[in-house]
């Protein structure tokens, strides 16, 4: 095994020659601390010499997750357990995010050298991705503005790393950087629950601004099918960063016993 397989990952463009793999778990049933613990596992998995990897997902059940320095004070635990919400915590940053009915992708690479390395480059090559993407479901999305506090809540605030449709949010991203890699998880909102965001935060919210600063895939007419939408976000991928995948869809593929970035 070469010195780069046993040590950590061989940095990387974005996109590289070498294929990457597509873990497929939109059938997955793991609770919300599962998800999180599946996406660093995504992450240990390459710094551990394996290949990039972009993963699909869904919940089986609503669940609401904090950024990694996000005060649990934001949450009001009550108002979750009453509702029938889990409660995780993200290794990435941001704020609160609901899901539930969303898609969320993972996708972990080694860190990139020299000019392709800022954070801000990273997030628009992602991003183009993405944006390749939701385009196959005809869905014309943007880069964020990076505009607007979201307080406790992701969705009530543009950052770069997110997507837009005209001037509403229609995809929330986040990123962190460990061991050599980049972990960026997010998710593309395909409805909305009979709930949202300001009925779990602590102190409530505006539900009109939060209702009108987002938009799903249901509410612009495309495709809404985690498949549909998973396949075309991975044809993005390809399309964008120019990668091959070799597929997985073995619920035991990733190593669970990730622990928590410290």
């Amino acid at each position: 095994m070469p010195p780069a397989a046993r040590h950590g990952p061989t940095a990387e463009r974005v996109g590289s020659a070498a294929p990457w793999r597509l873990l497929d778990d939109l059938d997955s049933r793991l609770d919300a601390a599962g998800q999180m613990a599946a996406d660093l596992a995504l992450l240990d998995a390459v710094a551990a010499g394996g290949p990039s990897s972009l993963r699909c997902y869904r919940w089986r059940s609503p669940a609401l997750t904090l950024g990694r320095f996000q005060p649990a004070a934001d949450v009001d635990l009550a108002a979750c357990r009453r509702i029938g919400v889990e409660v995780a915590r993200r290794p990435t940053g941001g704020r609160a995010l609901l899901h539930g009915a969303d898609l969320t992708y993972a996708v972990a690479f080694p860190e990139p050298r020299g000019a392709e390395a800022g954070i801000d480059s990273v997030y628009r090559r992602v991003s183009g991705a993405l944006i390749a993407g939701l385009a196959r479901l005809g869905v014309e999305a943007a880069v964020a503005r990076n505009d607007g506090s979201p307080g406790a809540v992701c969705m009530a605030g543009q950052q770069g790393a997110d997507l837009r449709v005209g001037s509403r949010k229609v995809c929330g991203s986040a990123q962190v950087r460990h061991r050599g890699v980049v972990l960026q998880h997010g998710s593309v909102l395909l409805d909305r629950l009979p709930f949202d965001e300001t009925d779990l935060v602590a102190g409530g919210g505006d539900r009109t601004a939060l209702r009108s600063a987002t938009v799903t895939l249901t509410e612009l007419g495309a495709p809404t099918d985690p498949r549909v939408v998973a396949d075309a976000l991975a044809e993005g991928f390809r399309e964008a960063l120019d990668v091959d995948f070799t597929v997985t869809a073995d619920p035991g593929a990733l190593d669970l016993q990730s622990r928590p970035i410290g």
